[in-house]
């Protein structure tokens, strides 16, 4: 049976903090069905131009859209008239789908070879065409389009080890609504008044809070931003590196999966991060 995998990824949309006089109150899923349909396009290198499309919309707040691109390409042909092989230029246009859920920024990308190498190769696509809407030029909004690591093998990790030395988690600025109120929430929001696109806070000890680490982290990994820590495995040994990041989150879909179906696969997996 065919299937296809969807990578979790999250879309933020990080407003400067020198505001325009009389800006409109515009949340962060505003700016993105707004700039959704727009449908904008980037044209990367001639005949090379990439395109949203195909927008349908599940209920007020989640939905599913097409991205791809057009390109001229060389067709081998056989001519039946001729008896003779041809070499003819036609259109390319090969793309793939999105499942979102603007209220939190949640995107699904499926994954497509044909398209492009991986689905971090078209979430740079989709952050260039986001970043391309007017709405989003003309508030000089700051799009990201981060992948959202799975932190499962990093909090095993943590949670086993004899002690944990040093923790270093990132932030961006303001969007995430469910961000958590210790860590990426504040910090946010520091990022933004320094004008900053991202930062980073260290802590060291003999032996960090691991539930605090832990909370953390999936908030951290939730919002799609980097986490690391220095720990000692077992007493007397060396203390080692690990990281979060890159972990990716694979949700299966079948054929005759609905787009419903397969977008409450996606806010499961994403549930198991977060909670």
């Amino acid at each position: 049976m065919q299937v296809t995998e969807y990578h979790l990824y999250r879309i933020k949309f990080i407003k400067p903090a020198q505001k325009k006089l009389f800006p409109p109150e515009l949340s962060a899923s505003d700016l993105f069905i707004k700039a959704l349909h727009e449908k904008p396009t980037i044209e990367l290198r001639q005949n090379n131009v990439w395109h949203i499309g195909n927008i349908k919309t599940l209920n007020q707040t989640t939905g599913v859209f097409a991205i791809g691109r057009t390109t001229k390409t060389t067709v081998e042909k056989f001519d039946d008239e001729t008896g003779n092989f041809l070499e003819q230029v036609d259109d390319s246009g090969p793309y793939t789908f999105v499942v979102y859920d603007r209220s939190i920024g949640l995107l699904g990308i499926a994954k497509k070879t044909k398209l492009a190498p991986d689905t971090l190769a078209i979430s740079r696509r989709i952050k260039g065409l986001f970043q391309n809407a007017s709405i989003i030029i003309e508030h000089d909004i700051d799009v990201r389009v981060d992948l959202i690591p799975d932190p499962e093998n990093f909090l095993n990790k943590i949670r086993n080890a004899y002690s944990i030395k040093h923790f270093k988690a990132y932030f961006t600025g303001p969007n995430p609504i469910d961000a958590d109120e210790l860590f990426q929430k504040p910090l946010s929001v520091y990022a933004q008044e320094m004008n900053a696109e991202t930062g980073s806070v260290e802590t060291n000890g003999t032996d960090l809070n691991g539930e605090v680490i832990e909370a953390v982290t999936k908030s951290t990994a939730s919002t799609g931003n980097k986490a690391s820590a220095r720990i000692q495995e077992n007493q007397g040994e060396k203390v080692k590196r690990i990281d979060l990041k890159g972990n990716i989150i694979k949700v299966m879909a079948k054929k005759t999966d609905t787009w419903k179906n397969i977008l409450n696969k996606l806010q499961n997996a994403y549930k198991r991060v977060r909670e």
